[in-house]
């Protein structure tokens, strides 16, 4: 037995007006009443019988079968598989996705070729993490149905981009994403997602011109006098947790700062924080030089590790002598 025509109306109602539990009701009764072998489309001698999600899909399916049949094409009953989806919407907007995923895996069982499903599935897949499986669905979903509505296909398209860019592959999700504008030229999340990936494509080129800071501390080591004095003498002095010296907020401000610009940005942020004038200036920067990120011995180990120099057992196995050579002294 067939669902009235007005309930897919009640549904779309509740929806619209964040009823939620009449939403999620009014479906499951609907789904209730699924005949056992339903499907999307029926087809007979005379016609082919469809259930359409909306008009776009119609006129969509239309256009690309009137060429191949002299058939009377009817837009008929509820759509089941619509049903699912909209049940699996309305459960990822309380963030029950693993619901959501077993409504969309139902609707599939129904319509394995309808592009929505699995444009849901990857929104789904997105939201939880497992950003390769998303991609995969959002690009089943562009191929999956030949006559899909071309606004669909952008649709997809752009969720693939969003994928992409979860994947940290920003160059192949701005190839998406203007693939996207192609199909719908006026999309504002293309749009901003691309402005997006511009400047992370712009930002991780820079990263990459930039030397890590360990690197620059060497290539760059620091003109203070003192700072200079002190350095050689806290090489293999025993190290002091920065907190210790300065506290933690100040130590993690300083941190930054030299993280971020090297000896300059020690110098400059150590001063704002400890003035020149202090009478114990100099011990408190000679204790806080004991911090291991500001010590020279970890950026040279660092640096020959990075650049291939040294392996991991290498560095170990460093560290480790220069513990016992210690325990001896």
């Amino acid at each position: 037995m067939y669902i009235p025509d007005h309930v897919p109306e009640l549904i779309a109602a509740a929806i619209s007006k964040n009823r939620i539990r009449d939403a999620q009701d009014l479906i499951e009764q609907a789904l209730s009443s699924m005949p056992a072998h339903w499907t999307p489309r029926e087809e007979d001698d005379k016609a082919i019988r469809g259930a359409f999600w909306d008009q776009n899909e119609f006129l969509a399916y239309v256009r690309s079968h009137r060429s191949e049949s002299e058939k009377l094409i009817v837009w008929t009953s509820v759509s089941y598989s619509k049903l699912w989806w909209q049940l699996a919407d309305l459960n990822i907007s309380e963030e029950r996705f693993d619901n959501a995923a077993l409504c969309i895996d139902r609707g599939l069982q129904l319509d394995p070729d309808h592009p929505l499903l699995w444009i849901e599935r990857g929104y789904i897949l997105n939201r939880v993490g497992r950003h390769q499986e998303a991609l995969e669905a959002y690009q089943k979903a562009t191929s999956v149905c030949q006559w899909a509505p071309s606004a669909v296909i952008a649709r997809a398209t752009r969720g693939q981009g969003s994928a992409l860019i979860d994947l940290e592959q920003f160059s192949e999700a701005r190839t998406a994403y203007l693939a996207s504008l192609e199909l719908d030229p006026d999309s504002e999340t293309a749009h901003k997602e691309l402005e997006y990936i511009d400047q992370e494509l712009t930002d991780k080129k820079k990263r990459a011109e930039t030397p890590p800071w360990f690197l620059h501390a060497i290539r760059f080591p620091p003109t203070d006098q003192l700072t200079l004095q002190l350095l050689p003498l806290v090489k293999d002095m025993e190290s002091i947790p920065g907190p210790k010296t300065v506290g933690a907020e100040n130590c993690a401000t300083i941190s930054k700062a030299f993280l971020a610009a090297g000896w300059a940005g020690f110098e400059e942020a150590f001063d704002k924080v400890i003035p020149r004038g202090r009478a114990d200036y100099a011990d408190i920067k000679r204790d806080l030089l004991r911090e291991p990120i500001f010590n020279s011995k970890v950026h040279e180990r660092m640096s020959k590790r990075f650049l291939g120099h040294k392996t991991v057992v290498n560095t170990v196995q460093d560290i480790e002598g220069e513990d016992s050579s210690s325990v001896l002294q």
